[in-house]
């Protein structure tokens, strides 16, 4: 049984994988960033809860990397769909 090629879904991805490079090449200024309150606060916050629970008497040394990218996950998923 052949795979049928998606030549739509291809380009799509490969768009999408310029314009990841194309902005991570764009150096980050912040102009916008500076008048928005509280949000080293905010990030502090989750910071604050990750050292919490990465240093905790329940977490094994195992956990730490997949739970670090399962917070990165989350934060990204939730961003995504908040911030419109």
């Amino acid at each position: 049984m052949m795979k049928k090629f998606d030549m739509h879904g291809w380009l799509r991805k490969q768009w999408q994988k310029d314009q990841d490079l194309k902005e991570e090449a764009q150096p980050l200024t912040e102009e916008y960033i500076e008048i928005m309150r509280d949000l080293d606060e905010g990030l502090s916050l989750i910071k604050d809860g990750w050292d919490e629970w990465k240093n905790g008497p329940m977490t094994e040394k195992s956990d730490i990397k997949p739970a670090q990218k399962e917070l990165m996950k989350y934060v990204a998923n939730w961003m995504k769909k908040n911030i419109k």
